[in-house]
């Protein structure tokens, strides 16, 4: 079971509405990644499957952003691989504030964000409504821990 930031021992970042580094407000950037899901939708809705997958995996991108920055772990830009490591051992692993299928999801998603968007291997709606389906859970736990942590 996952713990929350107060159960684990660790003090938010401060009241909200922090900031990231680079000046946007948390509630912003989960804003953001809540719109990310909603045109993952639509463009799943009209048919266009690596669309999907790429705004599904931002969100999630955007998400852990805001769990990190939560957390204490500020970043005025993020590298894929940096915000993935740093989410699982941290958010997953060590302190066991979110659990541990988020960071499996956050890395399978951008795996098939990186084939829908660099390869000539088209995904399958399926595989979109997958992506977006870890997207939603993904914010979902975000918004619980900072609600509660």
């Amino acid at each position: 079971m996952a713990l929350g930031f107060r159960e684990a021992g660790v003090a938010p970042s401060g009241d909200l509405p922090s900031k990231t580094p680079s000046g946007i407000t948390l509630p912003m950037l989960l804003s953001k990644a809540k719109s990310s899901v909603a045109a993952g939708k639509l463009c799943l809705e009209h048919g266009h499957a690596d669309s999907a997958v790429s705004r599904a995996y931002y969100a999630m991108f955007q998400g852990a952003q805001v769990a990190l920055a939560h957390a204490g772990f500020h970043r005025a830009e993020w590298t894929h691989a940096g915000l993935q490591a740093t989410f699982t051992n941290e958010l997953t692993r060590r302190r066991k504030i979110l659990p541990p299928s988020l960071a499996s999801n956050l890395n399978r998603a951008l795996r098939l964000r990186l084939t829908a968007d660099y390869s000539n291997i088209g995904l399958s709606l399926n595989q979109a409504a997958q992506v977006l389906s870890w997207a939603e859970e993904f914010l979902r736990h975000v918004e619980e821990v900072m609600r509660h942590g």
